[in-house]
């Protein structure tokens, strides 16, 4: 150990107070610039001072020893973890608060520690080069945060280089969150308190971000017609005088569907904002979290096991459920009944205008005031539909109910199809029981309190409304798979299932749910209140039956779903499912209401 070392080493235990550390001295000092440096325990890691030749360098790395030092004495680990935010950018401006605040009050307990400190600050401002930037972008959003807060706290000036980029962002950022900032600064001994009026500040500024983002979208989408225009009106300029008449239809037939291409974006970003941010009310009004999203997955059930299985599992499919296919292939006739007499298409006689049916000529002799000597070929069809049905794919649908349930989409589906109607069959479970990566993640980070939804989703595919009945026939015999069915988090599911028919552009919208029970997934209740998942669920419903045009229906197996959702049917024997699902479609199909 050098003697720089020996003095550093002794400085941080003093200003620390904390006398049973272990340094470790890593040899990339390129850290020496990082805002976030590593504690682990009582292990200290430092950057190897060897190479150090500059008083500059030196002064630095005092400053980063220093810093370091205030973290022990000022930071709690417990703390911050109980506070810290989801998202990469949101947990960035967390840090960089906290780290304002450490380096606030390190600087009143020393002189020599505020000149260090200043110095690695000024280091810092010259390798992001400040000075360059000349146009503002999201993306420099924590790095305002951190000046802003450096020079409200510490009441000092920023260093000169970093003037023209502070004044870019100085007019909108300090409007937003001059209050915010009063009200942190009075809490820098309290780290609680802190941490919470930061959170306050961060959603401010997540609004203003997420905002901004919507109207560069609209910008962009004006620039685009506006340029689409120009274009136009030059190409109309190179067309001379004897081509123009042969080519102005095809301009201006261009020139619609361009407009109308235009007006379709603009509808679908429309509603794309409205769901993302009505999701994002509900989760926050309920503060219902999601400790970590990045385990989930969606697969098609032709990627979860291999061809020859997925045969296997269909051929059990039909042996076990022979006598239940049978029953409910002779109910689904009455629906396909229904939707042909619906789909038809006849000729109307005996009209004052149409085409002239030569059959009728004759009277015309007979009497010349005669006029029903029309006729017209009518075709009635149904409402351009999609259908979704969400099976609960849980591990109390195991046998009977999973069996009736697989059966029933793949022939529901079937005759929809055949009826022009588009159909989307999901499932929804778990990958693992009472948590699986997502609650090693947790306990590795000390287990914070109240972590929210803590298990891997897994959303499964069956069939999307393009996929034919002949492509993915086997699919449905995926439910029968041992393993597949573990616990269900029915709020999220739902949501999944709704962000999909949202994005259709079929005129109507129904989505079926078939499950056996109340949302339950022990990792999350265990950590949480006991209706943590259930509250989430039915303001999910609520939303959807209240706020948007989406038909929701539920069949409960064995569980009354009434309290839950508005229109919903219990059975208590799965050979009853099949009925309840086509008796559901006619009354949805009944043009007589």
């Amino acid at each position: 150990m050098t003697d720089i070392h020996r003095s550093i080493t002794a400085a941080i235990k003093s200003i620390s107070e904390k006398k049973n550390l272990i340094f470790k001295f890593d040899h990339n000092f390129s850290k020496a610039y990082d805002l976030r440096i590593d504690i682990k325990g009582n292990k200290v890691f430092l950057p190897n001072s060897l190479n150090l030749k500059e008083k500059i360098d030196i002064k630095n790395y005092r400053g980063i020893a220093d810093f370091l030092a205030l973290k022990l004495k000022y930071h709690n680990s417990k703390i911050y973890q109980k506070f810290k935010p989801k998202g990469v950018v949101n947990l960035e401006l967390f840090d960089a608060l906290e780290e304002t605040r450490i380096i606030t009050l390190g600087s009143a307990y020393m002189k020599g520690i505020a000149s260090n400190l200043r110095t690695r600050i000024e280091l810092f401002c010259q390798k992001n080069q400040f000075n360059k930037i000349k146009k503002r972008d999201n993306s420099q959003i924590t790095q305002v945060i951190k000046l802003l807060s450096t020079e409200y706290f510490l009441e000092e000036k920023l260093p000169k280089n970093t003037l023209s980029f502070i004044n870019l962002w100085k007019p909108i950022v300090i409007p937003l969150i001059i209050d915010n900032l009063f009200e942190i600064k009075k809490e820098l001994k309290d780290q609680t308190k802190f941490s919470e009026q930061s959170l306050e500040l961060i959603k401010k500024i997540k609004k203003y971000c997420e905002k901004k983002d919507t109207d560069k979208q609209k910008k962009e989408l004006k620039k685009k017609e506006t340029q689409n225009k120009k274009n136009e009106e030059k190409e109309l300029e190179k067309t001379n005088n004897s081509s123009f008449f042969e080519n102005e239809f095809d301009h201006k037939k261009k020139y619609l569907n361009q407009k109308k291409e235009l007006g379709i974006n603009k509808k679908k970003l429309k509603k794309k904002n409205f769901l993302n941010n009505s999701i994002s009310k509900i989760n926050e009004n309920l503060k219902y979290k999601i400790y970590t999203n990045k385990f989930d997955k969606i697969i098609k059930a032709e990627e979860y096991c291999k061809k020859n299985e997925l045969l296997q599992l269909h051929n059990q499919l039909l042996k076990e459920s022979k006598d239940t296919f049978l029953t409910i292939k002779r109910l689904a006739k009455k629906l396909q009944n229904k939707l042909l007499v619906i789909n038809k298409s006849f000729w109307n006689f005996d009209l004052e205008d149409g085409k002239i049916n030569n059959s009728k000529l004759s009277k015309i002799i007979v009497n010349y005031n005669f006029k029903k000597i029309y006729k017209n070929f009518e075709e009635k069809k149904i409402k351009d539909t999609i259908v979704t049905l969400l099976i609960d794919n849980s591990g109390s649908m195991r046998g009977k109910p999973i069996q009736t349930a697989a059966i029933c989409s793949k022939i529901i589906s079937k005759i929809l199809e055949k009826c022009s109607v588009k159909v989307e069959v999901l499932g929804f479970t778990t990958k693992e029981w009472k948590g699986g990566k997502s609650r090693e993640n947790w306990i590795a980070n000390d287990m914070p309190q109240k972590p929210g939804r803590l298990n891997d989703l897994m959303h499964i595919i069956y069939k999307t409304p393009e996929d034919t009945l002949k492509k993915i026939d086997h699919n449905f015999a995926l439910m029968l798979k041992d393993g597949l069915l573990k616990e269900n988090i029915d709020g999220e599911s739902l949501l999944w299932a709704l962000t999909r028919i949202w994005k259709r552009n079929e005129e109507r919208k129904i989505l079926m749910v078939i499950s056996d029970g109340a949302p339950v997934d022990d990792s999350t209740i265990s950590t949480n209140s006991s209706n943590y998942l259930e509250k989430h669920l039915k303001k999910i419903i609520k939303f959807i039956e209240n706020k948007t045009n989406v038909e929701i229906i539920a069949i409960g197996i064995g569980h009354n779903v009434n309290k839950y959702y508005k229109k919903a049917v219990t059975i208590n024997d799965p050979d009853q499912l099949g009925g309840a699902m086509i008796k559901n479609f006619l009354e949805l199909f009944d043009t007589k209401k």
